[in-house]
């Protein structure tokens, strides 16, 4: 139990209370240092479900049981696999704008000012694109399944990459729908703002900055998942 005097090391906690007392909200930082790190522990859970299908492949292919890893029949269509990885990199780009445009709007920091003197659209619009490029990555993907020859029984690669970048769209998906619900909040909050003395959401950039900023990173991280999709299923 820690003593009084002793800093808490998760910063603010709830205030303590007597019994019969109303508990009072907790302070902001509370939920953000949680949503900072759930989103970190997410993207540990994602490395260790992706990681099986990279060891997997490298595995198989050591193997090469029958020469059959992967017959000459069995090739992904590097055109639209182009597509797919550049369209994941500009969404987790916008992603990356949005949020420093968010944190911009709140902070009015000196490293956040030439970033917003630059790119000057606001953090929903940034969302917005990097929610529409998600999409279509994930639209050339689905164009893609129709186009090759090959399907998940056509030996160990193709079992792989179809499982791979099935789960993986599936991620992104709702990824996604994560990062559109804080842009549906903001825009909802700028339609009808709350009354100056009540409502159900004051300062609604202040609330929504930490669900961003966690969508943003796990994305982020989620297309660095991408690339190594893409060069493992593609290049190698």
């Amino acid at each position: 139990m820690a003593l009084p005097h002793e800093e808490k090391p998760l910063g603010l906690q709830v205030p303590p209370v007597t019994a019969g007392v109303e508990i009072p909200p907790e302070p902001p930082d509370v939920g953000a240092r949680a949503l900072s790190v759930a989103s970190r522990l997410l993207a540990g859970a994602t490395t260790f479900f992706f990681l099986s299908f990279v060891f997997a492949y490298f595995y198989l292919r050591s193997l090469n049981v029958e020469h059959m890893f992967k017959p000459n029949h069995v090739k992904p269509v590097q055109g639209l696999g182009i597509i797919f990885v550049i369209g994941i990199v500009l969404s987790a780009g916008c992603a990356f704008l949005a949020g420093r445009q968010g944190k911009a709007g709140n902070r009015d920091a000196e490293s956040e000012r030439p970033l917003t003197m630059v790119f000057s659209l606001d953090w929903p619009t940034w969302a917005l694109f990097s929610v529409m490029l998600g999409l279509g990555a994930v639209a050339v993907q689905c164009i893609e399944f129709t186009q090759q020859k090959f399907g998940p029984t056509d030996g160990s690669y193709a079992s792989i990459f179809v499982g791979w970048m099935s789960f993986y769209m599936i991620a992104v998906l709702a990824t996604m729908y994560w990062l559109e619900t804080h842009v549906a909040t903001e825009w909802r909050a700028r339609r009808r703002p709350a009354p100056r003395a009540e409502g159900d959401i004051k300062e609604a950039d202040r609330l929504i900055a930490p669900g961003l900023d966690a969508a943003v990173f796990y994305w982020c991280f989620l297309a660095a998942i991408g690339v190594l999709a893409y060069v493992v299923l593609y290049l190698l």
